[in-house]
Formats: structure tokens, sequence, C-alpha cells
């Protein structure tokens, strides 16, 4: 009988000093461990990739780093992404049809792309194209004089008189829609800094060069809306800030020896 008391009281000290697991304490929790992160910055459109390390049947995330605006006064990247906000403040065009013609010209493969840089519409952009009455686009060019005739970049403001919109060049050669392309590559030519050519069309072609005033008349050139290569290759060495003021007087370029 004392043999059986001692050993029920052996077995009884045994089990307290192994307590049972517990729940609350499992280092076995089923959440996932934490998510790693890998960050990529760039100056162009870039994405971030995230992934996790657990065997989650879920697809990593992908979403769009902001895309670089370039304001007036900057030039720090090869390519530039430039956003503009387009206003008509004549009827018959809205703003959103403005942006789409002006922006299917900028973006086109064979103009100012090749200089390194995009166009995209933005409401809130300083930089502006504004489509507007003669007398409008007077005063947003002032100082310069337009004479309610034409067209202006004026700082971050590019100014499209609607008449010519409208009817195109005095004596432009052209169809309405080559006017067009040739009034939004100019003038936005403008806002990214080029200026003006010393010469008009010297060659025996006698096809204008973009950069040209080609408006109040061609001087027996023939007109053209798209850069010529010689432009591409300016416009890529970056002569001027974005948006330059009336009162820049940089660089002019000047015809190539062999065009």
């Amino acid at each position: 009988m004392r043999k059986l008391v001692a050993l029920v009281l052996l077995l009884a000290s045994c089990s307290a000093t192994e307590p049972a697991p517990s729940v609350g304490n499992s280092t076995t929790s089923l959440a996932p461990p934490p998510a790693t992160t890998a960050t990529t910055t760039a100056t162009i459109p870039a994405t971030t990739s995230t992934t996790t390390t657990t065997t989650s049947t879920e697809p990593p995330t992908t979403t769009t780093a902001p895309v670089q605006v370039a304001e007036p006064g900057t030039y720090d990247s090869a390519r530039l992404h430039i956003r503009i906000r387009f206003d008509s403040r004549v009827d018959g065009v809205t703003n959103n049809q403005l942006a789409d013609q002006a922006l299917a010209i900028l973006n086109d493969p064979s103009g100012w792309s090749q200089s390194g840089f995009t166009f995209a519409a933005d409401e809130g952009s300083e930089l502006a194209v504004i489509l507007a009455a003669g007398d409008v686009v007077d005063q947003l060019c002032l100082p310069l004089e337009t004479y309610g005739k034409v067209s202006c970049q004026n700082g971050a403001v590019v100014a499209l008189n609607a008449d010519r919109w409208r009817l195109a060049g005095d004596d432009w050669d052209g169809s309405l829609e080559s006017y067009r392309t040739y009034l939004v590559n100019h003038e936005v030519g403008h806002l990214i800094g080029l200026r003006h050519p010393v010469e008009r069309c010297p060659t025996e072609t006698k096809v204008s060069a973009l950069m040209e005033p080609q408006t109040n008349n061609l001087l027996d050139c023939v007109g053209n809306g798209i850069a010529l290569n010689w432009e591409i290759e300016w416009a890529q060495q970056r002569p001027a800030v974005i948006g330059p003021g009336p009162d820049w007087d940089g660089p002019r370029p000047s015809w190539p020896i062999n065009e």
C-alpha cells in the first residue's frame, strides 16, 4: 500500500513541471512574414516592383512612379516629359479637342520626340497652350507684338491665334491640317527653347525649316510643319530652358552647310 501511494505522488510531480503548449505562445503562426519591397528610381516613367516571401498565389503588385514634369526654368534630364494645360477660349473647340489635336502633333514619331521630348495633358500645369481670339492673344503675348494676327510663345504660355487655326497663314501652300501641324510644332518649339534660324530656306529645295516664321509669308519657300534633321539635332542640345521669357536672347541656329 505504501509503495502504491509513493508511485502516485511521483507521477503527479512529473506532470506539474511540463505544462502543455499554449496556442497563444506558439511560434507557428499562420500570418505571413513581412513583405520585401524593391524600389527603382529613374528620371523617366518607371515601375516599382513589390514582392513578398510568402507562398501566396496573389500576383505581385506593380505601381507607376511619378512622371518627371518639366517646369519653366528646368533642364535636368536627357529626356524631358512636358506636361501642358490646354485651354480653348473659342467656340467650337473644347479643351479636350485642342489637347487631342495638339498632342497627336507633338508626340508624332517624326517630331520633337526624336529630340527627347514627350508631351502630356495636365490641367494643373503652369505650361499652357491657349487657343484664343486675336485680341486675347495680343494680351497674352505682351510685351511681344502680335497685332491681332499671329501667335506667340511668351514664357510658360503658348498663345495660338484662332483665326490662323481656322484659316491658316496668309500664303500657306498646303492644307489646313498641315498648317496646324506647323503652328503647334513651331510655337511649342519656342516653348522648349528654340529660336528662329538665321536664314530663310537657303537651299535649292526651298523647303522651310520648321522654326522659320511661316505665317506672314513664305518668301517663295515651301511651307513645312515638321522639324528638319538638323533642327532635331539642335533641339537635342537644349539651347535654352523650358519656357524662355520674351527678353531671352539665346543662340539662333544657322542652316548646316551641307543642307
